[in-house]
């Protein structure tokens, strides 16, 4: 009866012992069980300036139980370790990848390697200011000017001057003069310069674009801007143009008429202009004279004679223009 009771006794004390047993010996934990692999690389900056830095960060599918060493590769101008640990029980990894200074826009690749799993990431590096010296970004110029005026335009470097340099400046016209050569003080980022525009001293010239570009170390920039008519008043060898006119009847003896509407490329001077007996007053551009034809052929070509003349207070004007010109004349519909 005593050797029933001790054996009784003996295994209430072994069940015990097990149930106080704690779970995280009897059963292996989450972080145990699990076989960390590599789920990403990424980069708290995509792009960045030639010369700077970003940080990188290795992420694993779950904590490790032990450190684990993943390994690095970069592209030319990039740098990272060789190859960096998760310590045991982290599933993460900051990583300081570093940038070389570029006079290019390019991009490159950072890699991470663990157990034949690869995961990338693109860098960009951006061209680095002042990189090996100051460069010009930028021209600054007027929409446009009239010929026979000065444009004030202003050159800006990627960075400030630490000494005085000079960068190049050319124009794309002859009729658009700028220095040869502008300095950027020490100190400063911008200066300025004059672009002188020339008109002719005969006739005017035709609204057109000119390119101003800043160039030092092979790199350049650039800005155009328009070179419009000059504001003068109308002179001998400026031009004028003519609209084409609707004919009408007039009368019954087979008379049209119609109106021309002459148009200077410039204004009339003060008392105005006295073109083809109609006055264009002072400041203006414009007149509008009656035309009366006997007969024409229909949508035919019509040739007049002009003259344009100064209106003094006193005595004749002078003549600014005499000759022929032609114009196309239409019926009434």
């Amino acid at each position: 009866m005593s050797r029933c009771f001790a054996r009784l006794a003996l295994g209430i004390v072994l069940a015990v012992a097990v149930l106080n047993v704690p779970a995280a010996v009897t059963a292996p934990s989450a972080e145990a069980a699990c076989r960390p692999a590599l789920k990403s690389l990424t980069l708290a900056r995509s792009t960045v300036a030639g010369g700077t830095s970003t940080t990188a960060t290795i992420r694993l599918t779950c904590r490790a139980p032990r450190r684990v060493k993943v390994q690095l590769w970069a592209s030319t101008g990039i740098r990272v370790p060789a190859y960096v640990y998760v310590a045991g029980g982290r599933s993460t990894r900051a990583v300081t990848v570093r940038t070389s200074p570029t006079t290019l826009r390019s991009s490159g690749r950072v890699k991470a390697v663990y157990r034949q799993v690869v995961r990338r990431a693109t860098l960009v590096r951006t061209v680095t200011p002042c990189y090996p010296t100051p460069v010009p970004t930028a021209v600054a110029l007027p929409a446009y000017v009239h010929a026979g005026q000065n444009a004030t335009g202003t050159v800006t470097l990627d960075c400030v001057a630490k000494t005085s340099l000079a960068v190049s400046l050319t124009s794309s016209s002859s009729w658009v003069a700028v220095p040869r050569t502008l300095t950027v003080q020490a100190g400063r980022r911008t200066a300025s310069f004059t672009a002188v525009t020339k008109a002719p001293t005969v006739g005017t010239l035709p609204a057109f674009n000119v390119t101003i570009r800043v160039t030092r170390n092979g790199k350049s920039a650039a800005r155009t801007m328009q070179v419009r008519p000059e504001i003068r008043p109308f002179r001998a060898g400026d031009r004028f143009t003519v609209n084409e006119p609707v004919l009408t009847p007039a009368g019954t003896e087979e008379w049209v008429r119609g109106t021309l509407r002459i148009t200077l490329d410039h204004p009339a001077p003060p008392g105005g202009l006295d073109v083809k007996g109609s006055l264009v007053p002072e400041g203006q551009t414009w007149t509008e004279v009656p035309i009366y034809l006997d007969s024409y052929p229909p949508d035919s070509r019509v040739t007049d004679h002009l003259t344009i003349t100064t209106r003094p207070a006193s005595g004749d004007g002078e003549v600014l223009l005499d000759e022929d010109f032609t114009y196309t004349v239409h019926p009434a519909p």
